[in-house]
């Protein structure tokens, strides 16, 4: 198929040799992990009718097939996103046109680390098996999952990719000829979701949306630190248009003092801004409590409590 050649000529492998090879992967490495672990147990309190194996089978064999099982696992879940991103079809903007769509923003970099899967946090004895707690999405599958009851996502495709990344559907446009099209996408576009960046685009993209769109139909992801974002929030401030006071267009608050005690997601996105319908701004912190942080969907359970308000906001037959 057209869409499982590389974007430079080359042919890919087909999705469906990921797809299966990742399930494969995945039985094999559970059953591998399973079985070690259960050995290593039994081994450690013989009864008087089992015989104790071999020092080697305790202490070398049955650990390596645990962690091998769960290098197996995390591999079929890494097959697994390869399968999907030969499955994703890109999309032409002028297909947007008759449709509803969430707008998803982001510097191409940022990709990199959206592209994989969200980091274990699993304490204690499910430690042992943290590879189970380790989603099979990647952090922008997670983010697309909670803006779908909004509309689908798409994006910006980073000029020259060799793939679409799993998650957003991608649309392509010239290096020298964006502005135009991504503005009149903002204007179009049920809900525009930006995450920060010191880049000139984006720098540009909250510039414009400030310009273009009603604070409420805009959603900033913060995946930084107070003081890169402070510097973020000085920059925005000084290229965002104007209002007749001199006030910046959109403002963007001061980072909350953390009175949740929540532990908050590392090298994930750290915060939220949304904006209610007087234009009024709400920095939300995106973490879990200790005790849900193990979950597998341990990402997508923090960006769907910070963004509940918007998200009800902005679904399908609500007025915008």
């Amino acid at each position: 198929m057209a869409r499982d050649k590389a974007r430079s000529g080359r042919s890919v492998p087909p999705a469906a040799l990921f797809t299966v090879g990742g399930w494969v992967l995945r039985v094999v490495g559970l059953g591998c992990a399973v079985a070690g672990f259960a050995r290593w147990k039994s081994a450690s309190r013989p009864g008087p009718y089992f015989e104790p194996p071999a020092w080697w089978q305790t202490y070398v064999l049955f650990p390596l097939l645990l962690t091998g099982g769960g290098l197996l696992f995390l591999l079929g879940q890494q097959a697994g996103v390869q399968g999907r991103r030969r499955r994703a079809a890109p999309v032409r903007p002028a297909e947007l046109a008759a449709r509803s769509f969430v707008l998803y923003l982001r510097p191409f970099e940022d990709d990199r680390r959206r592209a994989g899967l969200e980091e274990s946090r699993a304490r204690g004895i499910g430690s042992v098996f943290s590879f189970l707690y380790v989603s099979g999405l990647t952090e922008e599958e997670q983010l697309t999952r909670v803006l779908a009851p909004v509309a689908p996502v798409v994006a910006v495709g980073e000029p020259g990719e060799r793939l679409p990344l799993a998650g957003a559907r991608r649309f392509y446009l010239p290096l020298d000829d964006w502005q135009d099209t991504v503005s009149q996408l903002m204007g179009r576009a049920r809900l525009v979701v930006l995450t920060a960046g010191l880049t000139a685009g984006v720098l540009w993209e909250i510039g414009e949306a400030a310009r273009k769109l009603p604070p409420e139909r805009l959603v900033v992801l913060v995946p930084m630190d107070p003081e890169a974002y402070e510097t973020f929030r000085a920059r925005a401030g000084e290229t965002m248009p104007r209002k007749p006071d001199g006030k910046p267009q959109l403002e963007l608050p001061e980072w909350p003092a953390d009175s949740t005690g929540k532990r908050v997601h590392e090298r994930v996105f750290t915060g939220a801004i949304w904006y209610g319908t007087q234009g009024e701004p709400h920095f939300v912190r995106l973490g879990l409590p200790t005790r849900r942080m193990a979950s597998r969907a341990g990402l997508r359970i923090a960006l769907r409590e910070g963004l509940c308000p918007v998200i009800d906001r902005a679904r399908p037959g609500r007025h915008r």
